[in-house]
């Protein structure tokens, strides 16, 4: 059976962040990711997990500033990078999450990837220094170019290269089937060809962003695949609701990987 994680950064919105950890766990989740948790103190996200016995299971590095997008491709911001590393680094471990991902951020203008792949192999080996020892996997995610024109790693064979270069069981691939249908599509395929990358899954319908049960992605059958293979990570659903956050979460109820009488009552 898969293992879902609500994205409380999207779902639930219309609750404040550190409600909607009580609304996952009545829903039926077992773990919540977030993209950005720190706007919150660590020990008030760390009483909600404890106190709703729910697994974070990851967050993202902090990325820079609003159009940065990360920070491992840019010339001259070491310590910015090297303040994202320790930042994320203390939330991870007092939050017990035992993945990050990293962003790579977007390309200074005019320049392809090529060009900045060094920088970006050595930072991504400076993460593994830092995050490795503590039993902490680091992640990379490519994101469609059509949501943001500039970012660094977009196809899933750029992330599975730096990967192979890098050589550490601790570097893993974050397939987000959202971002990898809006780039390239072909998703039976790309899980078949590089599924012993793969870590963590997320989910959202294609287009929209919504319930993975609305738009042109057959999930049934792409979730059903992984359940076949036999994946055992996380699938986070990083979407945005199109309505009520649980009655949007009858495609997940429908085959057993929710319960079926979950609630979102206060």
């Amino acid at each position: 059976m898969l293992k879902l994680s609500a994205n409380v950064s999207l779902l639930f919105p219309e609750l404040p962040f550190l409600d909607r950890f009580a609304a996952a766990a009545r829903a039926g989740f077992m773990a919540v990711e977030a993209m950005y948790p720190y706007d919150h103190e660590i020990e008030a996200i760390a009483a909600r997990l404890r106190e709703h016995a729910l697994a974070l299971s990851v967050i993202n590095l902090p990325p820079g500033g609003a159009a940065d997008k990360g920070l491992a491709v840019l010339a001259g911001r070491r310590a910015d990078y090297e303040d994202s590393l320790a930042r994320g680094l203390d939330y991870a471990l007092g939050l017990g999450c035992g993945r990050v991902h990293l962003l790579t951020g977007n390309l200074p203008p005019a320049t392809p990837l090529r060009e900045c792949r060094a920088l970006l192999a050595r930072n991504l080996e400076r993460a593994l220094r830092v995050f490795a020892p503590h039993g902490i996997k680091v992640l990379l995610e490519p994101l469609s170019r059509q949501m943001l024109p500039h970012y660094s790693l977009a196809r899933v064979e750029e992330a599975v290269s730096l990967i192979d270069e890098i050589g550490s069981p601790d570097l893993g691939l974050q397939l987000d089937l959202y971002h990898t249908q809006m780039e390239q599509g072909n998703l039976a395929a790309l899980i078949d060809r590089y599924y012993a990358y793969i870590d963590y899954i997320q989910v959202a319908g294609v287009p929209g962003r919504h319930e993975p049960d609305i738009g042109e992605v057959n999930y049934g059958y792409v979730l059903d695949l992984l359940q076949q293979r036999g994946f055992d990570g996380w699938v986070g659903c990083e979407y945005v609701p199109q309505g009520d956050t649980l009655q949007g979460l009858r495609w997940a109820r429908e085959r057993g990987w929710l319960p079926a009488g979950a609630t979102q009552g206060a």
